[in-house]
C-alpha cells in the first residue's frame, strides 16, 4: 500500500501515514486480521489501537498514527500493519461528495 509518512509538526512525537489513494478501512475485519497475526488490538469502534513500541492508531480512513520520533521505526511499523491488512477485502474507495 502505497502512503505518505508526515510529521505533524517539528515538536510532535509521532508520525502519521496517509493513503496516496483515498480508502477506508473495515475496522473490524482488519482488527481480525491484525490479532491473527499476533497483534494486540483495542477496538474502539472508530480505530483501532495497537499496543507495542511504537504504539499505533488506525483509523478507517486508512491512516496510521505512530507515536514515536523515531522515522524508521514509524515506518517499519506502519509497513507491517498494511502488509497485514492490505488485502481485507479490497479496501473500499473513501466516500467523496459531489458537492
Amino acid at each position: 500500500m502505497s502512503y505518505y509518512l508526515l510529521k505533524p509538526c517539528r515538536t510532535a512525537t509521532a508520525f502519521i501515514s496517509t493513503l496516496k489513494k483515498p480508502r477506508r478501512v473495515d475496522l473490524t475485519e482488519a482488527a481480525e486480521r491484525l490479532r491473527s497475526r499476533g497483534w494486540r488490538v483495542s477496538d474502539v469502534k472508530v480505530m483501532l489501537i495497537l499496543e507495542g513500541e511504537p504504539e499505533l492508531t488506525l483509523y478507517e480512513s486508512g491512516k496510521i498514527l505512530a507515536k514515536t520520533d523515531d522515522e524508521k521505526a514509524a515506518r517499519e511499523a506502519i509497513d507491517r500493519v498494511y502488509g497485514a491488512i492490505e488485502p481485507v477485502a479490497p479496501l473500499a474507495p473513501a466516500y467523496r461528495s459531489r458537492y
